[in-house]
């Protein structure tokens, strides 16, 4: 308060002192005057001039109590002021950020968007093989699928990208070294009405159980028949179409097929113009969607709650070797082409889906493989799903004597989710092959097998955390 109204406010205070008291005199005078009769009204005037007296007191000390702290408190408002604008500038900058099924950042015209997710998968395996090396039963912890993920959108919802890059736990072979590799790389232009176009490094339109991604399987891992004949992350170019009843992908590329396949292709992830070894690789894919709506076939488990469909799917490669696969090589000028089938069925608490595929080709002497899987889940209670597989492959190679078990695959899984919350699942399962493995199958808890013993079993546990 300015100098001159604190002094005004003062000499206001001291002149209704003054004015109290004389009235007090005269209200003392008065009772010498007016008798027994008064003094009882004398009394109770005195109490409420005794009174008002009290109320001014404690209002002048308030407003002296609000003058000291006046500064102080224009401090501390500006002070929040202040913080407040830095907690809003974000905001104010144009984006937002929060959890919407993942972390993001947005602007807040939404032309903008980047997605960051993830998933970590811990895995127990206790592996059983006769005659195994170093021992029969070994046991121990490994991480499965661990990766960071980005996507999202810039300038606007129709320029759309995705980044991933995977810490190599555990391969195939057993070839994890825990470095980050460089999987997903791709750019998405949806021209609208159904049409897009897909560029760069991603998994090409072959098989079902490839496309779904790694935290939405039904066990642990794909199926090991999906293993053998799967896609890789493939370098090329995609035409997408989407409407109501069906999906069709077509893609042009470097290559598709793995070298678990066929000799030949290496895959081409990662690679560069001059390295692959394919002259060109085609692929497509068709599905029709029975009933349902799309969004419930990006994972094979079907929660109690949720709408229930039907769809199936079919898709072929073809791809030709090209010179960097050497003079020398079977592949070279040669072919190898595929063709597989799917159907998917989702029933609101449990799911069953089933594949065949099979390669040709027209190298001398080569092996033209084929396999098929069936596996379906249901759920006992809201939280747990029981599941069975059954894979087999026929590798097509002749072969006799003790290596006759090792031509074929047949395998058995059975195993139990738990699902925790929307982004943690426990898995337990066991597996067999009744047949005999030729080499290491790490990822999925198996070894070679020594000469023709058969029957390897593995019980493993698993959680996996998504974000």
């Amino acid at each position: 308060m300015p100098e001159h109204l604190l002094e005004s406010h003062r000499m206001s205070l001291t002149t209704r002192f003054g004015l109290v008291a004389g009235t007090t005199a005269l209200a003392i005078a008065g009772t010498a005057f007016g008798g027994a009769e008064s003094d009882n009204d004398a009394l109770s005037q005195i109490a409420e001039l005794k009174q008002e007296l009290a109320e001014l007191k404690q209002q002048d000390s308030q407003d002296w109590l609000t003058e000291q702290r006046a500064s102080e408190i224009r401090g501390i408002v500006q002070d929040v002021l202040a913080d407040a604008d830095t907690r809003t500038s974000f905001q104010n900058s144009g984006a937002m950020a929060g959890w919407n099924k993942g972390f993001f950042l947005a602007s807040p015209d939404g032309n903008f968007r980047l997605n960051v997710g993830g998933m970590l998968q811990t895995r127990f395996t206790l592996n059983n093989a006769k005659d195994g090396t170093p021992a029969k039963n070994l046991y121990g912890f490994d991480m499965g699928n661990t990766y960071l993920d980005f996507s999202g959108h810039v300038v606007d919802p129709s320029w759309q990208f995705h980044v991933r890059g995977y810490f190599s736990g555990v391969g195939m072979n057993g070839n994890g070294n825990g470095m980050n590799t460089l999987a997903f790389a791709s750019v998405t232009k949806d021209f609208g009405d159904g049409w897009g176009v897909t560029a760069g490094q991603f998994r090409g339109p072959w098989l079902r159980e490839t496309l779904v991604d790694d935290g939405y399987q039904l066990g642990m891992e794909r199926s090991i028949s999906n293993a053998y004949f799967t896609q890789g992350f493939d370098q090329g170019i995609q035409l997408n179409y989407e409407s109501e009843a069906f999906r069709a992908n077509a893609f042009i590329g470097d290559g598709v097929l793995q070298a678990t396949n066929v000799a030949g292709p290496t895959g081409t992830q990662n690679s560069t113009w001059n390295s692959n070894n394919t002259k060109y690789a085609l692929a497509g894919r068709f599905e029709y969607k029975i009933s349902g709506d799309w969004a419930i076939f990006d994972d094979f488990t079907s929660f109690k709650d949720e709408e229930g469909g039907m769809m199936v799917g079919v898709a072929g490669v073809y791809e030709t070797g090209g010179q960097n696969v050497g003079a020398a090589s079977p592949f070279l000028n040669k072919s190898i082409y595929g063709l597989t089938g799917d159907f998917s069925w989702e029933m609101g608490g449990a799911n069953l889906f089933a594949s065949f595929t099979w390669l040709g080709n027209n190298i001398d002497n080569s092996n033209n493989p084929w396999g098929f899987n069936v596996q379906g889940g249901y759920f006992v209670t809201e939280d747990i799903e029981i599941f069975g597989r059954y894979d087999y492959i026929d590798y097509d190679i002749d072969a006799g004597g003790a290596n006759a078990d090792q031509t074929k695959y047949n395998g058995v899984t059975f195993g139990a989710n738990y699902f925790m919350s929307a982004n943690v699942k426990c898995t337990v399962e066991w597996g067999m092959n009744l047949k005999s493995f030729g080499s290491d199958n790490i990822s999925y808890g198996f070894r070679a097998d020594v000469l023709d013993n058969k029957d390897q079993w593995a019980l493993r546990g698993q959680i996996q955390l998504m974000f």
